[in-house]
This record gives structure tokens, C-alpha cells and sequence, in this order.
């Protein structure tokens, strides 16, 4: 039976160090990106698999003389109107991102997918990755959604956020919008609403796949089917429209992302909550006071970053065959604008 290939036999068949060896499988910024495709190339040649629980255990050992420093993971936004800027959402998911990074020994650096500088189209963000020996990375939640069938993946721990990419799948993190809306509606016909109202930017449900509106309509169906109010869902909310609808169906709780919804209310004499309740379905967005669900944008960020860096741990590169979705719960933020509990 052949023996199986270890870092010292792959060390002599490259005339390099252990050392290098074992830093180059590692994805290490200490070895060149030239040696460490070279060292990964006789490693696949060969048939050597990491052991990630020996892997793991001998970076422990480490820690004391390498405690602070083992790479750089890419954050991947896109610009809007050419304008390299965060929004406030991917501002908090970011924020989660460098924190749970830092933590565990890396660095975070953030990029831009765009058409004009310093954004940078998806092949020309490929080399650079690789040429900093940045062998992770997590996509932030696109708008729109893009394509990075061009982009090579085979060097790379890469998941997205949301349903940010036309193609490929990747492992992915999002929050889970359809047990979110069904808990919250849980939450508030329990205080007494009997008529709640859904008003959405078509944009906003079908970049989520509809998850917004099919756990709403699932509800409605099945436990408060007396409600009997549609949907406003349109490809630009407005108030004329808003107003129209509302008077229409004479809700007693409107659930929208945009609480502009709720001056709109205000104008034509109605008082929130005496009157109206209104619920935010992205509480790190709002304008004013008011509850909401509080999608948890550090959290999601965290579990990003913890999941690049377990799949780096064990050299899981590429697009998957399966790819793997993790969901967080959005949690429910009281505020003025709804009835007591």
C-alpha cells in the first residue's frame, strides 16, 4: 500500500522548507503567491488532505509567537452611481464582519465591484485577491444582483450574502425574511390586530425572492384569514398610491420598510398608534423612533466571516457542489408605534 503523501515528502519533492510547505496549504501571506499555487498544484498531484483537527491544533500551539496576525479577508460591495460608499445596513455588517475577523486573527479590506475607479470589474478583482494572498473573501448583499461566472473560485473561500449573485451558488448567509414576517405577524394579532396591512417596494420583495410577501400571505392564509387586505407590493411606492390603497382597505397596522409611510398617515389626520399601528421590516434603517424587526446585520457579518474562515481552515475553495445556506432570525424591537404588549 503506498504511503501517503505528508508535508516533509511534498517539502523534499519541491526543495522547500516544512516550514513553507506547511505555510503555502495554509493560504499564508508569508509565502509568495507563485510558490503557494506551486505548493497547492503537488499537493492536489499527490493526494494530500489537510487534517483540519491537526491543522487547528497546532495553530493553537502556535499562538503565542503568531497570536495576532494570520491573513486578510476581502468584504466585496458593489457602488451605486459610481459612488464607493457603504449604505447603513452594509455599514453594520461590515462592522460585525472586522470585529469577529479581528478576533480571530485577521484583518478585513474592502472592495468595490463597479465600472469606474475604485471599483474594479470581477476579473481584475480576481488578481488582485491573489496577488495580496487574500484567500478569503465574503460578498456583501449586491444591488443588483451580479454575475461572477468569470471569476475563479478554485483559489478561493468565497460565500455571499443574500441572493446578491446571478451566478454561481455559494455558501450562504442571510437573514431568514419568511419565519421573521410569519413571528412577527405571531406577535402583533396578539395584541389585537385583526387588520394588518403589507405596503412593499416590488425591488425590495423580489431581490429577496419574495420572502417577504410569501411569509405574509402564508400567514394570512392560515391563521388570520378574516384580514382579508392585498398586498400593496409596486415598483415605486408612493404616496398618492399609499393613501389610495389605505383608504381602500382601512388597515389597522401597515408593515413597510419606508416609515415615510407613516407621515403619509399623519397627513390625512390619522394618529400612530392610536389610531394605526405601523411595524419597520428593517429596524437598523429607520428614520425615527418605532418598532420593528432588527435584522441583525453584526450578527450576520460575524457569521460570514466565521464561515470563510472555516472553510479556509479546511481548504474548502471553489464553488461548491452543494452549497449550504445559514439563516438568522430577525428579533423583534418594541417601539412607539405599536400597541403595547
Amino acid at each position: 500500500m503506498p504511503k501517503l503523501p505528508t508535508i516533509r515528502s511534498l517539502a523534499r519533492q519541491l526543495r522547500l522548507s516544512g516550514a513553507t510547505v506547511s505555510e503555502g496549504l495554509r493560504d499564508s501571506p508569508r509565502v509568495s503567491p507563485a510558490t503557494r499555487e506551486r505548493i497547492r498544484r503537488a499537493a492536489e498531484k499527490a493526494g494530500y488532505k489537510v487534517n483540519p483537527l491537526l491543522s487547528a491544533a497546532l495553530s493553537a500551539m502556535r499562538q503565542g509567537q503568531h497570536r495576532n496576525f494570520r491573513g486578510t479577508l476581502a468584504l466585496v460591495d458593489t457602488t451605486d452611481r459610481d459612488k464607493a460608499q457603504l449604505i447603513l445596513f452594509h455599514r453594520e455588517i461590515v462592522a460585525g464582519a472586522e470585529r469577529r475577523a479581528q478576533s480571530l486573527g485577521f484583518n478585513t479590506e474592502l472592495f468595490w465591484i463597479g465600472d469606474k475607479p475604485p471599483a474594479l470589474a470581477v476579473t481584475r478583482l480576481m488578481s488582485v485577491l491573489y496577488s495580496r494572498g487574500i484567500g478569503g473573501a465574503v460578498l456583501l448583499p449586491f444591488n443588483p444582483a451580479q454575475d461572477f461566472s468569470r471569476f475563479d473560485f478554485s483559489r478561493f473561500s468565497v460565500v455571499q450574502m443574500d441572493h446578491s449573485l446571478v451566478r454561481p451558488q455559494l455558501n450562504m448567509i442571510l437573514p431568514d425574511h419568511y419565519i421573521s414576517m410569519m413571528h412577527a405577524l405571531e406577535h402583533l394579532t396578539q395584541r389585537g390586530y385583526q387588520r394588518i396591512g403589507l405596503c412593499l417596494d416590488q425591488h425590495k420583495d423580489l431581490i429577496l425572492k419574495n420572502k417577504w410577501s410569501a411569509g405574509f400571505m402564508s400567514f394570512v392564509r392560515n391563521y388570520a384569514q378574516n384580514s382579508g387586505i392585498p398586498a400593496l407590493i409596486l415598483p415605486g411606492l408612493t404616496r398618492e398610491r399609499f393613501i389610495e390603497w389605505f383608504h381602500e382597505n382601512h388597515p389597522d397596522l401597515v408593515i413597510a420598510h419606508l416609515q415615510i409611510t407613516v407621515d403619509w398617515m399623519k397627513s390625512i389626520g390619522i394618529r400612530v398608534p392610536e389610531d394605526i399601528g405601523y411595524f419597520n421590516l428593517n429596524y437598523t434603517e429607520r428614520i425615527g423612533p418605532c418598532a420593528g424587526l432588527d435584522l441583525q446585520p453584526r450578527r450576520l457579518g460575524a457569521a460570514a466571516v466565521e464561515t470563510v474562515v472555516g472553510m479556509m481552515h479546511r481548504q474548502e475553495r471553489g464553488v461548491p457542489e452543494h452549497p449550504q445556506t445559514i439563516t438568522l432570525e430577525a428579533a423583534w424591537v418594541e417601539g412607539p408605534t405599536v400597541r403595547p404588549g
